[in-house]
């Protein structure tokens, strides 16, 4: 199961990251996990390499280069990823310790035109309204527009987050597309267009 985790000036996040990562419930020698980082930012290196990084975590410095976007690393660690299944995590993401043994079962029972699954995105709601209605959304969003959308065989409109796919069918796509602002929502709707289901 390889893990990409693109990064950019983000080192006060790296060491909640790390910790949540080795929290996952997963056999750490089926684990590859990629740090993406880009050239300019020393910071968040600097902060990666004070973490003393277990064998199964490794950093990729992706070359100066134009886009500089999330999906043009998360393409630079896609070809060096080592599993057979991916997921992306932010930073400041907490995943379910059980949740990629959730996902490896659900592709191991399902045939192969499954080719994503999207974990629910939860927002833990804060004071105020605007911050409930946050949450709110989130979990309209993400507990029920979207599963009913993949109920109907729709396109499903992926999260910049937690998206779980195999790695095959989402190489033979180009992976992300660099150019695009929208690169999690329009990868779903390319899987859909290739006959790929999500779930």
């Amino acid at each position: 199961y390889s893990i990409i985790v693109p990064l950019y000036k983000e080192a006060d996040m790296v060491k909640q990251m790390v910790r949540n990562l080795k929290a996952l419930n997963y056999p750490q020698k089926a684990l590859d996990v990629i740090f993406a980082i880009e050239a300019d930012d020393s910071q968040t290196l600097h902060a990666l390499t004070k973490q003393r990084l277990p064998p199964w975590m490794r950093i990729i410095i992706a070359p100066p280069g134009s886009p500089q976007t999330k999906p043009r690393a998360c393409n630079i660690a896609l070809d060096q990823a080592l599993g057979s299944l991916v997921v992306i995590y932010d930073a400041e993401d907490r995943p379910h310790p059980d949740q990629l043994l959730e996902a490896a079962n659900r592709f191991m029972a399902a045939d192969e035109q499954l080719a994503c699954l999207q974990a629910p995105l939860r927002i833990l709601p804060g004071e105020g309204f605007w911050c409930r209605q946050f949450a709110l959304e989130y979990a309209a969003h993400f507990e029920t527009f979207l599963p009913a959308l993949a109920k109907v065989g729709s396109a499903v409109p992926l999260g910049g987050t937690s998206n779980h796919l195999r790695i095959k069918p989402l190489r033979q796509l180009g992976g992300w597309d660099p150019f695009n602002v929208t690169e999690d929502a329009d990868l779903g709707f390319r899987l859909a267009s290739a006959g790929l289901k999500t779930d």
